[in-house]
């Protein structure tokens, strides 16, 4: 198998390719990690995933349009990616940051997948489902 040769991204992790369902993956397996059955080493290293992730579709999908919606959702993205706890902070504190990064990948490539819906400031309520419990 070849790989890409990778590109430096602003955000100091190498660039990894704009593939949607390669970062939903990503997302959703760091969302699926439980505090407890995780290694702070695995933490650290799916957040430098994250993190490289996020900087490469927020720079795909945000830098284009120049809403407010846009400008706001790239506000929280340069907030978050800022954030990144050092390595001698609380393990607690670096899971929920993984989780906050696998949240915001998900709306990005969310974004990116659906081209014409663009970022939203905020995540849209949940639909209700039969019996009037929201999933």
């Amino acid at each position: 198998m070849t790989h890409a040769s990778p590109e430096q991204s602003p955000h100091g992790a190498d660039r990894l390719p704009l593939d949607v369902e390669t970062a939903l993956a990503a997302a959703e397996d760091a969302l699926a990690l439980r505090l407890g059955t995780v290694t702070r080493e695995e933490i650290d290293l799916r957040t430098a995933e994250l993190v490289g992730r996020v900087g490469l579709f927020a720079d795909e999908v945000l830098d284009r349009a120049l809403t407010p919606a846009s400008r706001s959702v790239r506000w929280e993205v340069d907030q978050l990616l800022a954030s990144t706890p050092s390595g001698g902070a609380l393990v607690f504190a670096s899971y929920q940051h993984l989780h906050d990064l696998a949240r915001m990948l998900r709306r990005l490539a969310n974004s990116v997948a659906g081209r014409g819906a663009g970022p939203t400031p905020a995540a849209a309520p949940a639909a209700p489902v039969e019996g009037g419990v929201t999933a």
